[in-house]
Parts: structure tokens; sequence; C-alpha cells
């Protein structure tokens, strides 16, 4: 039987048509039980010029991320609609919210009707694979358990790994007052700590290799960020400045995880042989990329892993560590105040783990450089099932909410650390003392929160309050260079300061 153009057109009109009407059919079934026994409302949407595609929506963040504006213009957006809402993306539908309970539900109370979601897993998988940041289930649920031990109290607590890097700064700092990006320093401790093997980028005698290792990571970063951007228009991304950095990085850790292969061939003979060690053998230091080995685990996973934990660990650093120098340099006040304490706790010795913890004014200078410039400014997660958030529904967006399975949901901590309801009226403000008498839950979260949490988080307050420590002992004032305007955003998968933090 011969089919015609119009009869095949006509055929795929009427199964879109029956497939639109179907999915409305069945939304409303679905709103209605949820309605019926949550009380969910209608969520309020931002207002658009094109209800259908949300083009104007989607130029104007485009113009928001170029100009460096993206964090910014969502603020004004939560200002203007509400603290969730519903906005058209060309097509893709994302509920966006900064309410603390609806963060709560998401990561905590109904952490099981949320996922990662494969879009994220296809817009990363070409740099990073399948691994912590981007797994769901058992994949993640196994990269976890053996990642927790490389960031327990007893490693971090260990401040020599850290002071060695501390030297490697001081000497990479020019004495002439040359100025430096303090940002690069954070690539050297985060792959000693996950690989046993620095890659010595801020030495002046660092590798062109390691140069370009820390280029292409970063590149392979931001390309991530650009694809999660387009949303469902990512397929169409491409860059082969892009496509030849995930090579080199591959190359570059594949080379890494090969000696790694090799030394726990070399550990399984030897405890072959000496099965129960000697009283007096010194205990290895736990890393990530040695317990993977050890395990037998498959190279490549072994590559995906790494450098899945690479970006959660070496970017929280490097964004908190950029950020409170940045603060630093432009405030000779809180230098004195901190140099006060330091002097007065240490009397110039090193710190140690337990002086981290008793230095006041430092603690709180570092919680709100995080309160300021959240690592991760905003995140996302995929609705597993049919559920319900407890905010946004109704004219007044206090009642709960209907969220479909599949729909995406962006939690924006930027905007609700910034909240005036929240925070009071100088919550634009960077001002420590604040957290003298604050004591905050769910609308504080520098670091996730649930199961997901961010399993490097005490190593990077430690790191970052040695490190302020150290700079602090060492130098009798830190100026800023190039940065007197104001702090701008360079918003990859994580967030640091734009125009880079140049120190003297």
């Amino acid at each position: 039987m011969a089919y015609t153009l119009t009869s095949i057109v006509l055929g795929v009109v009427v199964f879109g048509l029956t497939r639109i009407i179907w999915g409305s059919i069945s939304w409303n079934l679905r709103y209605r039980r949820f309605h019926s026994s949550d009380g969910c409302q209608q969520l309020r949407s931002a207002p658009s010029k094109d209800p259908i595609l949300g083009l104007d929506h989607f130029f104007r963040l485009g113009k928001a991320a170029h100009n460096s504006r993206y964090l910014e213009a969502f603020q004004e957006w939560f200002q203007a609609v509400g603290s969730t809402f519903g906005v058209n993306l060309m097509g893709d539908y994302v509920i966006f919210t900064n309410e603390p309970k609806n963060v709560q539900a998401v990561l905590v109370t109904k952490f099981k009707d949320f996922e990662i979601g494969q879009r994220r897993r296809d817009n990363s998988a070409e740099l990073l694979g399948i691994g912590v940041f981007n797994a769901d289930g058992q994949t993640w649920e196994h990269g976890r358990a053996l990642v927790r031990p490389n960031f327990t109290r007893k490693q971090v607590a260990d401040l020599g790994l850290f002071e060695k890097h501390v030297q490697r700064l001081f000497e990479a700092l020019p004495k002439d007052g040359t100025a430096v990006d303090i940002q690069e320093w954070t690539l050297d401790t985060g792959t000693d700590v996950l690989f046993s093997e620095s890659s010595d980028v801020l030495l002046p005698s660092a590798t062109e290799v390691a140069r370009k290792f820390a280029w292409a990571f970063n590149r392979g970063i931001d390309g991530i960020a650009q694809r999660i951007r387009l949303g469902r228009f990512a397929r169409f991304y491409y860059d082969p400045q892009y496509t030849a950095a995930c090579k080199f990085v591959h190359d570059y850790v594949d080379e890494i995880v090969a000696k790694a292969v090799y030394r726990a061939k070399e550990w399984h003979a030897e405890k072959k042989d000496k099965p129960v060690p000697p009283d007096d053998a010194e205990e290895e230091r736990y890393t990530f990329l040695n317990a993977l080995a050890r395990e037998g685990v498959e190279p490549k996973q072994i590559r995906d892993q790494i450098l899945n934990i690479l970006v959660a660990a070496r970017d929280t650093s490097a964004c908190l560590m950029s950020a409170a120098v940045f603060e630093l340099a432009r405030r000779p006040e809180y230098q004195v105040q901190l140099r006060r304490e330091i002097a007065e706790k240490l009397s110039g010795r090193q710190p140690t783990f337990e002086d981290l913890k008793d230095l006041t004014f430092l603690n709180h200078f570092v919680k709100e450089t995080l309160r300021m410039y959240p690592p991760v400014p905003l995140n996302a997660r995929v609705a597993k099932n049919d559920t319900v958030l407890p905010r946004g529904g109704g004219s007044d967006g206090m009642a709960p909410i209907f969220v479909p399975r599949g729909q995406l949901v962006v939690y924006q901590v930027y905007s609700m650390h910034r909240r005036e309801d929240l925070w009071g009226s100088d919550a634009h403000i960077f001002r420590p003392q604040r957290w003298e008498t604050t004591r905050p839950t769910f609308e504080y979260l520098p670091f996730n929160a649930g199961p997901r949490i961010c399993p490097g988080q005490q190593f990077a307050l430690v790191e970052t309050s040695y490190v302020l420590v150290r700079l602090l002992q060492e130098y009798s004032n830190i100026e800023a260079r190039g940065n007197s305007a104001p702090w701008r955003e360079h918003l990859t998968l994580t967030c640091s300061v734009g125009q880079g933090v140049w120190v003297s």
C-alpha cells in the first residue's frame, strides 16, 4: 500500500497531537490527585512576552551570562516574582526557588524523590565520564563511600600538606611586589590530596604540560557550564577547544592512573608476602586514587571518579579561597583585627587544627565569605517521581506546589543568602560580625545538605583558614591589585572571582 506525503505528514501531526493531549490529561489527573491530598495550588510563572517558547527569558539570561550578571539577573527576578516561580526557557519549563523549605525538601526530607538526572550526565560525560559529581544510584553511593575517607578529620587535620603548598605560594609571590593570581594555587593542593601527586602549576619551574593541564581543566569546566545553560539545545554545542581540552585532561590523568595501578599491584604483592605490617610501620595517607586502584577498578572508571571529585574538591576550595582573599585584600580593617587575634592566640607559631577552631573572628570571616560568595551558587535536581514542594503555590506563594516526574528544579543559594527577610536589611553587605549572634538553619547552605552534602567541606574550611593565617603571619600588608572594581562573577559549575584575585 503506497503512502502519500500528505498522509505521512497527517499521521505525524495526529500522533504529535495525541501525545500532547494525552500528556495534558495525564498531568491534570496527577495534579488533581496531589491537589486533593496535599492542598497544592498553582505555581506562579515569570511574566513572558513569548509564552510558547520563552525566547525573551532565554535571551535575557544569555545576555546576563555574557555580561557576568547571571546571578544578579536571578536576584532581580526573585525580587520581582517571588521566592519560587516557573519559567519557560525554549520549551523547557523550569522551577526556580530560593525558599529554604523547598531546598530542604529537595535535599533532605524528599531526597528520594529527586536525582541528578540524565541531562547533567550527558552534558558533563565528555570531560568527566560518570562519577560522584554526576551519577545517581549505586555508582554515586560507591564513589561517595570511597572518597569519604579522603576527608576524615584525621586527614584534614594533617596541616603539613597545606604548609608545603603555602611555602610554594610564598615562593611564587614575587618579592618586588608583582601581583600573582592566587586562584591557581588550589589546583596544586587538590591534585596532591587526591592523586598524591601535585600538578605544581604555581611553581616557577612548572612544566608546560602542568600549565596546559590547568588551562585544559578550566576550559573543560567552562564547556560543561555552557552546555548546562543551553538546556535541551546542548546537543548542538560544539567547540573544538573544549574537545581538545577534554583529550588533554584525559591523557594527563591516564598517566597518573597508570602509575597508581602499578603501585596497587606492588602493594597487593607486598601484602601477600607480609600480611601483617610491623608495629613501627608508618601509616600511609589515604588517597582516593590509590583506594580505587587497589580495589581493582578499571582505569577508565578510576579516571572518571577522580576527575569528578577533583571538580568538587578543587573548585569548592578555589572559590572559597579566592573570595576570602578578595575581601581580605580590600578590607585593611579586617586584616588588623585578624592579625590581632592571630598574634594573641598563636604568638608567631604555625597554627594547629585545634587553633584554627579557636580563632573566632577568622571563623566568622570565612562564614561570611561563604554567605556572600557560596562556591556553588545554584544547583539543580530532577524529580524522579510525582511529588510536592511545600512552598510556591497560590497568590502569596505559601501553598504547596505539584512537581511532576521529570521536572527540573533549580535552587538558588546565592539569592537565598542575600534575602533581606532572612538576613536583615544589610544582607548585601560583607559583615563578619553578624555571626556573633546569627544561628541559621536551611537559609545558609554553602556546601549543600543531606546525603549529597559536599564531602570536602571541612577540607575547604581548614585549607582556607590555614592559608589566611599564614598569609597574615608572613606579610605585614596584603594589597589588592586590579581588585578595586566590584566583585564580578565567573560562573561555571562553581563561582569564582571573575577578575581574578591578584595580590602582592
